[in-house]
């Protein structure tokens, strides 16, 4: 029987990751689902009339109030991460991923039948309160439920669910934007909460919460379950030995003690490193992208926004179906090449894409603009999608990780509203220039990955914490390296277990 530590993507684990990313899946829908039926929503393209106390739109005149209404459910999503982090320390990965869900069906209620701005608003910020809370309790609940080689896969779990969200969203829009349909497709979001709900009581409790609360008999049948046909005993007697480790130096940490450096270790520079990369997947112009690409598409290809679907709306649903496909390649390609490489790879390439999209929008090149916009969303997904969701599980010790990503996830969410709100005015102000200003960042954050952030593929968390636990300091040599997990026991290409 081979070592548990060892082991790939068990048929468990996988199917306990797929229950938890309902939640992310809805996070992806509510992220696309103003983008196709924006003009319907916002500027009345179909006309205005009432179908009997429900009006055919919102009606905004502003652009900045329309980015609101877009950028608060990334403030719903913040609040959600930030109620869910105490929570998850004291009831759990299971009661934070059911009982959440419910709020997609209050948001789903206030925006199906809405009859105003302020109603859609707060639609919009009870499904984001829902989403964050599962994308917080998700990140980590897959590194805990998963060995160093299954994390190279599953890691990519939040990003993917989020663009099969988009994808399927968008599907939706094409024959649901139309006033009164619109209804129906902000409806769907609540259906999707109570399957999470009725669905995830099903998968296991994380044995590493489960032995943090002094429940070894069941954290022994949940490892069991996740490392199903393996020895379990070596690993189950490193996880409780590193749990009475970290509760001799101190108990789970909150978000206030890990921003002020009150914590054993110093965690200095996997805070700045988890921060960062959240900031840069939202400053690298992604949101854009996925909320406004019909709007950037149709500047091109000069649609009659009443049409529906539009040539822009298709391209955009396209856009979503070949960024899918490439969420499940960068998955596959986290099994082979480094974090690094793969988070350089893909900042570098989105500059470049965004460079090029500038001169075709300059020189009216609708076709290179169009293809621009296709690459930008699809290498996006290799590596600046998925791996900043997986960091603070990778970096951090146990007794920080939850409050660690809640701030990481929290400047993600922050940002993702800025650019919601900034973009229809900044695009406005620079026109055919905009993405010349995410350009610059993917660039700044190429190199800052170069310089700060280590390599974790194939690494012990615990590896990694003791070598970085030291300040901030560059990662560039020798000594910041961590020795990888040897897999003598089982194929590194082995993706699936019994």
């Amino acid at each position: 029987m081979i070592d548990s530590r060892t082991v790939g993507i068990t048929k468990y684990q996988a199917f306990c990751a797929l229950l938890a990313a309902i939640g992310s899946f809805n996070f992806g829908w509510n992220i696309g689902s103003v983008n196709i039926p924006g003009d319907v929503l916002q500027n009345c393209v179909t006309g205005e009339k009432y179908y009997g106390r429900f009006p055919s739109c919102i009606g905004v005149s502003s652009g900045t109030v329309w980015g609101i209404i877009v950028g608060c459910y990334a403030l719903g999503a913040l609040a959600g991460a930030i109620i869910s982090n105490p929570l998850i320390d004291r009831k759990g990965y299971k009661f934070v991923l059911t009982w959440f869900a419910l709020l997609n069906v209050v948001g789903a209620l206030l925006l199906s039948l809405t009859t105003s701005v302020a109603q859609f608003i707060i639609g919009r910020i009870a499904v984001g309160i829902a989403a964050g809370a599962a994308n917080s309790a998700l990140s980590t609940y897959v590194s805990d439920i998963t060995t160093p080689r299954g994390r190279n896969v599953l890691g990519g779990a939040v990003q993917f669910a989020c663009n099969l969200g988009i994808m399927v969203d968008n599907a939706c829009a094409l024959g649901l934007a139309p006033p009164p349909r619109w209804r129906i497709l902000f409806s769907l979001t609540g259906v999707f909460g109570l399957i999470n709900f009725g669905l995830f009581p099903f998968a296991s409790e994380s044995p590493k919460w489960l032995i943090s609360k002094g429940r070894y008999d069941e954290a022994r049948e949940s490892l069991t379950k996740f490392r199903k046909g393996a020895d379990i005993e070596d690993e189950f007697d490193e996880m409780v030995t590193a749990d009475k480790m970290n509760k001799e130096r101190t108990d789970d940490v909150n978000v206030w003690q890990v921003i002020k450096g009150d914590t054993p270790d110093n965690l200095r520079h996997q805070l700045m490193c988890v921060s960062a990369l959240m900031f840069f997947q939202q400053l690298c112009g992604i949101n854009a992208v996925i909320f406004y690409s019909t709007q950037i598409i149709n500047e091109s290809t000069h649609d009659n926004p009443a049409d529906i679907p539009t040539l822009a709306q298709i391209l955009t649903f396209v856009i979503s179906l070949v960024a899918l496909v490439f969420t499940f390649l960068g998955m596959v390609l986290g099994a082979f090449f480094g974090r690094r490489v793969l988070l350089m790879f893909s900042h570098g390439t989105m500059a470049i894409f965004s460079a090029i999209m500038v001169a075709g929008s300059v020189k009216e090149i609708t076709g290179l603009v169009v293809t621009m916009v296709f690459l930008f969303n699809c290498f996006f997904n290799l590596g600046a999608g998925p791996l900043p969701w997986t960091s603070a599980g990778e970096i951090t010790p146990r007794y920080a990780m939850t409050a660690v990503s809640a701030i990481g996830t929290g400047i993600g969410y922050i940002f993702t509203f800025v650019i919601g709100v900034i973009f229809p005015p900044m695009q406005a102000a620079w026109d055919n220039y905009t993405f010349f200003f995410f350009m610059a960042w993917n660039i700044v954050a190429v190199v800052f990955v170069f310089l700060f952030i280590p390599e974790t593929k194939d690494r012990r968390i615990e590896d990694t914490v003791r070598v970085h636990s030291c300040g901030i300091h560059f990662v560039v040599g020798k000594k910041w390296k961590v020795e990888a997990v040897k897999d003598k026991d089982a194929p590194p290409h082995q993706a699936i277990e019994a």
